[in-house]
């Protein structure tokens, strides 16, 4: 009999192409190289064949359903499909990379020996797609075995609007360091932004702040990476003010090192966050970074002035300030991108695993 610890990842889709299935990913794959450990996830439901990000072979991939299901009316099912495959599987701890997953793991698990995680990629005042997510978040509280956030602000704000009775720590998202990103290019006249295309992610205002300015500045142009719902409408809108020849839309692209190593800064527009995957892949591309001061993650990774601005939330102007200010000065383009490597070692991947591995033997 196996005396590995059975952890599985709980998902709502891991083929999608977000920051969240990115980074669960990661530590799922880190995890895996563990001998103390059986890695697997489960997914409600997967829409692709394959897993967007690079999934270890060897991780075995279920689903609780094999087809999409929406309404309160399979909330029932979902909990006992759940349970069975925890049974089945006999796992020992359910990470759930997305808190609203407690509606079923928590109900799932009682008078079982599985662990729950409750692994918050948004932050504690976000209910993003459903209202009910501040529910979960009560569920988490009482009867999850662990709570993880991805900010320090984040894990105020459960300590002081929750009775929590269970571990609560703030675990960063790990940044995967690539040699050879070669130096920072001073001449570079391109901005970087990167994203799923929705409503979250502010690009709808990326264009109003790119409007501001951009047409001055012909031999410059803005490159927004990412595929989403919104592309239609965000395209509509880019011809509509005449952008279309300078701000680009190019998708999902495969050579993705080639943008941040070209680029001039990276800009952020969301609306709220997590802990932004996009500002943290920059950092060994050394790019200095403009961000609205959304609720949570620009804060802790961007010191004003230093390594980049922080711009108040939906500051159309001061935005548009912000990067032509930037543009316009090369010297501090350049010192800034000096500033962007301190205090990383917080959010290297070893550090990070440590404290996934420290976490998952206190439980």
């Amino acid at each position: 009999m196996s005396n590995k610890l059975n952890i599985c990842f709980f998902s709502g889709d891991i083929t999608n192409s977000g920051g969240t299935e990115r980074v669960a990913i990661i530590i799922a794959n880190e995890l895996n190289k563990n001998e103390k450990y059986n890695i697997s996830v489960l997914s409600l439901v997967e829409k692709k064949e394959n897993t967007f990000f690079q999934l270890d072979e060897d991780i075995a991939r279920y689903t609780v359903y094999d087809h999409v299901v929406r309404g309160i009316t399979h909330i029932g099912g979902i909990i006992n499909r759940t349970r069975k495959f925890m049974k089945i599987n006999n796992i020992d701890i359910m990470i759930d990379i997305d808190g609203i997953l407690e509606m079923y793991t928590i109900p799932a698990k009682m008078f079982k020996k599985t662990k729950i995680v409750s692994w918050e990629h948004y932050n504690f005042y976000q209910h993003p797609v459903v209202p009910y997510r501040k529910y979960t978040r009560k569920m988490a509280a009482k009867w999850a075995n662990a709570i993880v956030t991805l900010t320090e602000e984040d894990k105020g704000y459960y300590e002081e609007n929750l009775k929590i009775r269970c571990p609560i720590r703030c675990i960063y998202n790990p940044v995967i360091w690539k040699e050879n990103t070669g130096e920072y290019d001073t001449t570079s006249k391109m901005i970087l932004s990167a994203g799923r295309l929705t409503y979250q992610k502010g690009f709808d205002i990326l264009v109003d702040v790119a409007d501001k300015f951009l047409k001055k500045y012909p031999d410059w142009k803005w490159v927004v990476l990412g595929e989403g719902e919104d592309r239609q409408m965000l395209e509509e809108k880019v011809k509509m003010l005449d952008l279309d020849k300078q701000l680009l839309f190019p998708g999902n692209v495969s050579n993705i090192d080639k943008y941040y190593s070209e680029a001039a800064m990276f800009v952020m527009t969301s609306r709220f966050e997590g802990l932004p995957m996009t500002l943290l892949e920059t950092k060994p591309y050394k790019l200095p970074l403009i961000s609205f001061n959304c609720k949570t993650g620009p804060s802790e990774l961007i010191k004003e002035g230093v390594n980049g601005f922080l711009v108040s939330e939906g500051n159309i102007n001061d935005m548009a300030d912000k990067i032509v200010q930037l543009m316009e000065d090369e010297k501090l383009r350049k010192q800034m991108s000096k500033n962007t490597v301190e205090d990383m070692e917080k959010f290297e991947l070893s550090q990070i695993m440590e404290q996934w591995n420290n976490l998952i033997s206190n439980l």
